[in-house]
């Protein structure tokens, strides 16, 4: 069944309508018609099973039928992640989608060599995540934040706060992921690695360092491993339970 994108001021009552480019792509690409049924999600956490009533290429207007809402992570993850170069961001945005992140937070650091204009990169960001959970059939959007320096993140909401350093020989993720739920918050650097004064910071406000094994990994595939680890070990990366 194809999803889309609703904007949840556009829902009244038992009425769904698609304007712009979801609607254009509903009705010209797919050439969906009046009594196919779709689903669509609005942003706030909200599924909804709908059928298709009026179809016309600037609007779409879908009858309501049902509104489920998932169940919420217990340990919801954010990636606090040190600008990469151009397109190694864009796919970091998608995976991380794809993956589950809650929240994505871009953090300039010492070694960032990212100097793109902000906003269009923020637009741009945006409009990857919202494409990627049209693809893998995600409800509730992952929120990304503004970029911001390194010394600015808000580490106060966050139960675990782990850092992945390429200089760590010994620390693995700490064991408390799987039995102690809570907001988690992973920092990954760039390239270029974090210096002396950034880990002793991230020390300094509770991060954990980590070592992601033998092997020098590339900024993207750290965070890409940094993930699954923790997904894996506070269970929103496994097998589908039933009921």
């Amino acid at each position: 069944m194809r999803r889309f994108f609703v904007d949840p001021r556009a829902i009244d009552g038992h009425t769904a309508r698609l304007h712009g480019s979801e609607a254009r792509h509903l009705a010209t690409v797919l050439r969906l018609r009046p009594g196919a049924e779709t689903e669509l999600f609005d942003g706030t956490g909200l599924l909804y099973r709908g059928r298709v009533r009026q179809v016309r290429p600037d609007l779409v207007e879908v009858e309501i039928l049902e509104r489920l809402r998932p169940t919420p992570a217990r340990s919801p993850v954010t990636l606090a992640m040190a600008l990469v170069k151009g397109k190694k961001m864009d796919m970091l945005v998608r995976r991380a989608t794809e993956l589950g992140v809650a929240r994505f937070l871009p953090v300039q650091s010492r070694f960032c060599e990212n100097h793109g204009r902000r906003e269009r990169q923020l637009d741009r960001w945006q409009r990857i995540m919202l494409q990627a959970c049209k693809q893998c059939r995600r409800v509730t959007p992952m929120e990304i934040g503004q970029v911001r320096p390194l010394a600015g993140l808000d580490t106060a909401p966050y139960h675990h706060r782990i850092m992945a350093w390429e200089a760590e020989e010994q620390g693995g993720f700490p064991a408390a992921l799987a039995t102690d739920p809570g907001p988690v918050c992973l920092l990954v650097g760039p390239e270029g690695g974090f210096d002396a004064d950034e880990v002793a910071w991230a020390r300094g406000r509770g991060f954990t360092c980590v070592s992601l094994g033998p092997l020098v990994l590339t900024a993207d595939t750290a965070a890409l491993a940094a993930i699954a680890i923790t997904g894996h070990l506070c269970g929103w990366l496994g097998p589908r339970q039933e009921g």
